[in-house]
């Protein structure tokens, strides 16, 4: 078999939906393998040119109607995920080894990140909070080391608790919220099984 790049280019543009339009966002979002929206409006315009006249209101109709997903994907930044396929994503995220950047003393123990996981989770139980208000309950659950400014982020340093923020979101109690004004907030995502290899099935 003789394979040219102009195939394997053609191919990809087919697939990616990139030659014809998807079916609906959701198909359009699989077949990209999740959308990035570390800035929303790069999801839209991606999206958009793989859909059939879908407008930036239609992919955030989506997201509020619970058809996409708005949580924390790979690399640990914004996706898009289809709400559909959540349980395979999340599962597939969630066995992946903790690596961080942070020095050992600034680092969650591993009774502290379960503590931190189960109090956001139950603090986002029917709620959309903003990071500074989780900050609050979260400490008020866990005990006062959740509250030490040791993770570096945009000049200033974090609470210990939000280095959890990923972690949290792949074990299914965190995903982003409705946002408040300029705010982001948090929330539960939808109801969600995980397959049995979620981290084979996905490279399929």
């Amino acid at each position: 078999m003789t394979i040219t790049w102009a195939a394997v280019t053609a191919r990809r543009m087919a697939r990616q939906h990139l030659v014809a339009p998807a079916p609906s966002i959701d198909a359009a979002v699989t077949a990209m393998v999740s959308a990035h929206a570390q800035v929303a409006s790069a999801a839209e315009i991606a999206i958009g040119i793989r859909t059939a006249g879908t407008t930036r209101a239609d992919v955030r109709a989506a997201v509020a109607s619970g058809t996409l997903t708005k949580t924390v994907g790979l690399r640990g930044t914004v996706h898009l995920l289809p709400t559909r396929d959540l349980g395979l994503w999340l599962g597939a995220l969630d066995s992946l080894p903790d690596t961080t950047g942070l020095p050992v003393a600034a680092r969650l123990e591993p009774d502290q990140l379960a503590a931190v996981i189960e109090a956001i989770g139950a603090a986002l139980d029917g709620a959309d909070l903003t990071a500074d208000e989780l900050d609050e309950l979260v400490v008020a659950a866990t005990g006062p080391w959740a509250a030490d400014p040791v993770v570096p982020a945009f000049g200033g340093w974090w609470p210990r608790w939000r280095q959890a923020i990923a972690r949290a979101a792949s074990a299914g109690a965190l995903a982003y919220g409705a946002g408040r004004g300029p705010k982001v907030t948090y929330t539960r995502p939808p109801a969600f099984v995980v397959p049995d290899d979620p981290a084979v099935l996905l490279l399929q």
